[in-house]
């Protein structure tokens, strides 16, 4: 690997990816060279793995989820050096949606990780100004799980006032428990957590929350606000039905093409309001506040970082033992990188 080259997971189409040798990226007008120091790889990045994510563009470098080092920001020189974070997305500023403040419908954004070359490399460029110093509190690794935590937030925002109220949150993953200790954070009566999985239960118990198996369990005491993080199109029908008559239930998770039956008079029989959530809205500074207000814990939801070779660990991650979110060590951005005998390293480039 020469001077102008770096590693990247590159993914080619569905199902056809590998860690390759690319030529480092070139900033441009008012653009910041990050070196990534972590990335966390999330279902999105898994469904642009496997071929299921709607309307994927490829090639692609994906890895939305990141924290780096400033390498040059002629723009803002007082980052160079710095840990830093970043808004993923770019909006047009001229469309209708960003008129209106609702950058994350942007029909014409850029983001990283989707649209323009992501985090799952040494080198990442980025327009200077969509950059955040690091506080030093927070590890790079839980730095990662600040874009979630913008969704999370965007999420609580959408949906109603929870104060006081009943609250009810299906799958405790990462954006769930982030939503979950939001919403306990906030002032809700009290904040349960759905997840079949014993491990998800256990953890969002050591986070204060309360914890069960099944919809079912919530029968004698329905939620008044109930927020669906599974990305599973079957729980849809179920979670309305869930939902106390006159609540609402926000729909965070992203569950890709997948259909699902369901009866519309569920939501006009009980009056419920369905609320979408889509990624976030600008919320990063707000995130990094709470983050480091101690409002929710983020380093619980953190698993030890592996190096970019073993990326395929995440495909084979499956049942209880898996962690929330698979962590990827990057190192400073020129030393090189660990690769797995099993990893394939390919000569390449990308558009």
């Amino acid at each position: 690997m020469t001077a102008a080259d770096m590693l990247a997971l590159v993914v080619r189409g569905p199902k056809e990816h590998a860690v390759e040798r690319v030529p480092r990226p070139v900033p441009g007008p008012g653009e910041a060279l990050v070196a990534i120091t972590h990335v966390a790889m999330c279902g999105t990045d898994l469904r642009l793995l496997r071929g299921t994510l709607h309307d994927a563009e490829y090639p692609v470098i994906p890895g939305h989820e990141w924290a780096g080092r400033v390498v040059s920001a002629p723009t803002r020189p007082e980052l160079v050096g710095r840990a830093v974070v970043a808004d993923n997305i770019l909006p047009c500023r001229e469309c209708p949606q960003c008129a209106a403040g609702r950058f994350n419908l942007c029909t014409a954004c850029d983001e990283l990780g989707f649209t323009r070359p992501g985090a799952f490399a040494e080198l990442v460029t980025i327009p200077a100004q969509q950059l955040e110093p690091l506080p030093e509190q927070l590890s790079g690794a839980a730095a990662c799980l600040l874009e979630p935590l913008g969704v999370a937030l965007h999420a609580c925002e959408r949906g109603p006032d929870v104060r006081g109220r009943l609250v009810g949150v299906i799958g405790g993953g990462t954006i769930g428990l982030l939503v979950a200790q939001l919403a306990a954070a906030a002032g809700a009566q009290r904040v349960s957590v759905v997840d079949p999985v014993a491990a998800r239960r256990a953890l969002a118990t050591e986070l204060g929350l309360d914890a069960r198996t099944a919809l079912s369990e919530w029968d004698d005491e329905q939620p008044e606000v109930v927020f669906d993080s599974t990305g599973v199109a079957d729980v849809f029908p179920d979670g309305l039905r869930a939902t106390r008559p006159g609540g609402a239930y926000v729909l965070v998770g992203y569950s890709g093409e997948e259909a699902v039956r369901f009866e519309p008079s569920t939501v006009m029989l009980r009056e419920l309001t369905v609320y979408g959530v889509l990624s976030g809205q600008g919320q990063l500074r707000r995130a990094l506040e709470v983050a480091t207000s101690g409002a929710v814990r983020l380093e619980p939801l953190v698993s030890a970082p592996l190096p970019l070779g073993r990326y395929r660990t995440v495909l084979e991650d499956t049942g209880e033992a898996a962690p929330l979110r698979r962590f990827f060590e990057m190192g400073s951005g020129t030393e090189a990188l660990e690769i797995d005998a099993d990893a394939t390293v390919q000569e390449g480039g990308h558009s």
